[in-house]
């Protein structure tokens, strides 16, 4: 473990949002917001989350997102509106590979909020935690192809195509899916 990581902030606030650490007992909220989504995580973003059937593994969940917060593995976030205080959705970069050191970034903002610009209002906010404080050098995203929207997401922000992985997972049905890797480096990111 990297002392310099014991003082992450565990916060960000957006113009609309507030991104923050998983805390104990939001996993019936958790769970709630993806019973609202998993119609679409399970058809294009089946990678993004391991299943959840109950309020119960979703506190579990929840809890395993601190865990590995704490033991440098993975940095989980909530993201909640900042008017309503509701979850709005999930983003985490995980799993962490410290060696390079580089992170897959994952997640997913609530359909009803989906096109209205907030997950690219979060991932910018981001970038400077992950670049800057986690000391991060790259991050990797991995996008279904049918899943264009994420895909213009990744461009937007930066990320680069570097890759076609196909029939790379399996969703729920059993029906083989592509993915495209995208990538973003520190150095780009400095140069935006």
């Amino acid at each position: 473990m990297k002392a310099s990581l014991l003082e992450l902030e565990t916060v960000l606030i957006t113009k609309r949002t507030v991104v923050r650490r998983f805390r104990e007992h939001e996993g019936n909220v958790f769970f709630h917001l993806m019973g609202e989504n998993s119609p679409f995580l399970q058809d294009v973003q089946p990678e993004v989350l391991p299943p959840i059937s109950n309020p119960e593994e979703a506190e579990f969940f929840v809890r395993g997102c601190l865990a590995a917060w704490l033991r440098q593995e993975a940095f989980h976030y909530a993201i909640w509106d900042k008017d309503s205080a509701d979850l709005i959705g999930y983003v985490a970069f995980h799993p962490i590979d410290w060696s390079l050191p580089k992170a897959a970034i994952t997640g997913f903002i609530d359909k009803n909020r989906q096109g209205k610009g907030y997950m690219p209002e979060v991932l910018q906010s981001l970038f400077p935690f992950a670049f800057q404080q986690a000391g991060l050098e790259k991050l990797t995203l991995l996008v279904s192809t049918e899943n264009t929207a994420a895909q213009r997401l990744a461009r937007k922000c930066g990320f680069q195509r570097e890759g076609d992985l196909r029939e790379e997972i399996r969703r729920k049905s059993g029906e083989p899916l592509d993915l495209l890797l995208f990538g973003l480096t520190k150095s780009t990111y400095q140069k935006v």
